[in-house]
């Protein structure tokens, strides 16, 4: 036993590894040794190298989000590139070419102040009979009941400052006094060009001092041209041998059945105006003809076709329509100039004056309003002379001018006769 524990004496047990904790002073701080990098190290390095790929991966991310955002902003604003600009050009070139096709005969007499109105006459007079448009509208209204009254004495058509092919009036207000009507000759005052008294003024320089028609003068007028054609005789009362009112718009209209015309007028047909000198200017409106989402103001079976070609070429001209939304807005100033002539001058007997109306104002209208019309006008009646006429027209309304036009014809033809029967040698010309 002794010599086996000598023999086992003289073998060395094994060692034993010990794993102990790396030291503290390796975890990457100032001092470590160079030879190795200690396992958080390596770990360290590994994140760092997963954030830059990750920041890397977003960044290629964000730029293609980038590059995908303006892309889809390019195409985007070329769309609006195509509305806002390409409509109005081609609208604007299409008028352009138009105005030289559609002209119509006639010609453009300088008034003053460097402005030119569109003056067409036809026949032989005396008598001269003028007509004059209703509210918003240009001569064309008068196609038909020129071609039947040409035969018999001089008519004229007119379209008011700066609608259908008269131009618009500029620097109104730096106009000298010279003019100012009769009626405020000595008045700092300034009407808008776009009332009923700088109507009657350029109406007169237009067929006086500038195109000089044969007197005596027949005037026919419709709705605001009515209310022209009554200013114009009371201040030059000498030229007039008789008046045509047609649906004349009465200057109590927005006082009667609670001021509904008011409503009407301010609420319905001014924004209707401003909507379409809107969509013409953007070039809408030439769009809306083609696809019939808009309609001419003027249609009937015996319109010519001219005429329903220049009626889309001034829906799609933004001057026009801009003389037309005047013409509503200043309607109040044309209703106090109307009432004030009226206290100052009376018409003269001698005047013959003759008043037509349909069985309605407007049968596609609410019957309120043709209602409050009615009450209006019969309110008119009752300011004019005691001699005047008044007939009404089964089956008309304001369109009668070119719907129903032969009794607006006989009309002025009884005034007509009238005078040449009380011509001394005067030929009769029926």
């Amino acid at each position: 036993m002794t010599a086996g524990m000598r023999e086992r004496k003289g073998v060395k047990a094994p060692k034993v590894e010990r794993k102990t904790d790396p030291p503290i002073e390796n975890c990457g701080v100032e001092g470590a040794g160079d030879a190795g990098h200690s396992p958080v190290e390596s770990e360290t390095k590994t994140n760092q190298k997963k954030t830059s790929r990750n920041k890397s991966s977003k960044e290629g991310t964000h730029n293609s989000g980038s590059k995908s955002w303006f892309s889809s902003c390019c195409s985007k604003a070329k769309y609006v590139f195509l509305f806002l600009f390409v409509p109005p050009f081609l609208n604007y070139s299409s008028l352009q070419r138009e105005v030289v096709e559609l002209q119509p005969e006639g010609e453009l007499y300088d008034v003053g102040w460097g402005r030119k109105m569109f003056l067409s006459c036809h026949g032989k007079g005396p008598p001269t009979v003028v007509l004059d448009a209703p509210t918003g509208m240009n001569s064309d209204v008068w196609t038909l009941v020129v071609k039947k009254l040409e035969k018999h004495t001089n008519v004229c058509i007119y379209d008011r400052a700066g609608l259908g092919f008269s131009e618009r009036p500029l620097n109104y207000t730096s106009q000298s006094s010279e003019s100012s009507s009769q009626l405020n000759v000595n008045n700092a005052y300034q009407p808008s060009p776009f009332t009923v008294e700088s109507m009657a003024e350029d109406l007169h320089r237009l067929i006086s001092s500038s195109s000089q028609q044969p007197l005596p003068l027949i005037l026919v007028g419709a709705e605001l041209g009515s209310l022209v054609a009554q200013f114009y005789s009371h201040i030059y009362e000498t030229d007039i041998l008789g008046l045509v009112l047609i649906n004349p718009l009465p200057e109590d209209l927005f006082h009667e059945a609670s001021e509904v015309w008011v409503q009407h007028w301010f609420g319905v047909l001014g924004p209707t105006y401003q909507s379409l000198q809107l969509g013409a200017a953007l070039g809408i409106n030439r769009l809306g003809l083609l696809v019939g989402a808009l309609q001419v103001p003027i249609l009937g079976d015996d319109v010519p076709e001219n005429v329903i070609l220049r009626q889309k070429y001034l829906l799609c001209h933004p001057r026009h329509l801009s003389s037309v939304v005047d013409e509503h807005h200043f309607i109040n100033e044309t209703f106090s100039q109307m009432r004030t002539v009226r206290k100052l001058r009376s018409l003269p007997s001698n005047v013959s004056v003759a008043v037509l109306s349909g069985n309605y104002y407007d049968e596609q209208i609410p019957s309120h309003l043709n209602k409050a019309w009615a009450i209006g006008e019969q309110k008119l009646l009752s300011k004019l002379p005691p001699n005047t006429q008044h007939y009404v027209v089964n089956g008309a309304d304001r369109h009668m001018m070119y719907r129903k036009p032969e009794p607006i014809v006989e009309a002025v033809m009884r005034i007509v006769r009238k005078w040449r029967r009380s011509q001394p040698g005067q030929a009769q010309r029926e």
